[in-house]
């Protein structure tokens, strides 16, 4: 019989409290404070932590997150500025991380996230965590990072919804080589005529670290030398096509968790014919080996704590991630990693 848990928290009831990962650093109302657990990092999750943390309405019910009875806040802020356009100059603004720091250019992606962390001259102690939608890098285990998987997400690739040239299906080995440069139009592969445009998430991105280990390990386990004529974009953002007059060509790796929000319907589609790329992926949250025995690690990451336990499981599942099962139902869940292995039991809820 499955178990089901439910999360200890401290019951003290935090009326008002702002954790979205959204608020401003200009939010007078808004300043984390020094018992708070503070995440930055990977855009793929960040509606996953931000729901956890303050919960969300799905339908007609409410599902209250870990805030609502917590005495430290979790607070998660997002990979860009929630408040404006995505082609705003302002998109990477200033957050304070906690009340009396010095503020900082939000992080973008896992990596940056991850570099806070343990990076000499960019670490800095107001973070106590990072999301990562990638597994841990040689230099995140010299680091003594740790990392803790909650959910699964699904890597595919999404074309323009209104209409593409594309085919209707294109497989991993096609992908390494239109990533590679040797194919260049899609009638090449069964599309209609047309230069391809293939883009790929911005460096520091876990989603691009991990597309990059699924080419290649299409590849024989050769790293693939990418194209000089891929086009640097912002990661699940679907202004990426809709701002491009190309976009009948384009392609990008795209969560398909991500890929059902409001703001990708009608913009993006996830290319799903027979044989379609689509890999299956770990998500993480990622903290300091010094703070891994810390009781905040165990209370919200570890295998016992709120994202693992049954309070969480309607909150991952509208940020678009399904939780993983922990480890007493055969999953994963909180479950300490310590090397560059991916996780790959993909067991869930």
């Amino acid at each position: 019989m499955k178990r089901t848990k439910v999360a200890t928290v401290a019951a003290v009831l935090l009326t008002g409290a702002i954790s979205l990962a959204g608020a401003s650093s200009a939010s007078a109302d808004f300043a984390p404070q020094a018992r708070d657990v503070v995440g930055v990092g990977s855009d793929t999750i960040q509606y996953a932590l931000n729901y956890a943390a303050d919960g969300v309405k799905v339908g007609a019910n409410f599902s209250p997150g870990y805030n609502a009875a917590a005495d430290a806040r979790l607070v998660s802020f997002n990979a860009l500025n929630p408040s404006v356009a995505t082609t705003d100059a302002n998109i990477h603004d200033t957050i304070t991380l906690k009340s009396g720091t010095t503020p900082i250019v939000r992080p973008d992606g896992s990596g940056a996230g991850k570099k806070l962390l343990y990076l000499a001259g960019t670490e800095n102690a107001a973070v106590n965590f990072a999301r990562s939608s990638s597994a841990l890098s040689a230099a995140e285990v010299t680091a003594n990072l740790k990392a803790y998987p909650f959910a699964v997400d699904k890597l595919a690739i999404a074309v323009a919804a209104p209409g593409t040239n594309a085919p209707a299906a294109i497989t991993i080995a096609q992908l390494v080589s239109i990533y590679s440069g040797a194919t260049t139009n899609w009638n090449q592969i069964g599309g209609t005529s047309g230069t391809i445009v293939a883009m790929i998430p911005q460096a520091g991105s876990g989603t691009r670290a991990f597309f990059e280990s699924q080419l290649q390990a299409a590849n024989g386990g050769t790293a693939v030398v990418l194209s000089t004529g891929l086009v640097t974009v912002q990661e699940h953002d679907p202004s990426v096509f809709t701002t491009n007059p190309n976009a009948v060509n384009a392609i990008a790796p795209f969560s398909i968790g991500r890929a059902g929000f409001a703001n990708a319907t009608g913009v993006v589609r996830i290319l799903n014919g027979a044989g379609s790329f689509q890999a299956s992926r770990a998500v993480y949250d990622v903290v300091r080996g010094a703070d891994a025995n810390k009781a905040y690690v165990a209370t919200l990451f570890g295998s016992d704590g709120f994202l693992c336990s049954s309070s969480a499981t309607a909150l991952i599942k509208a940020a678009g991630l399904d939780q993983m099962a922990s480890p007493i139902d055969g999953g994963a869940c909180g479950t300490q990693v310590s090397t560059t292995a991916a996780v790959t039991n993909f067991a869930v809820n």
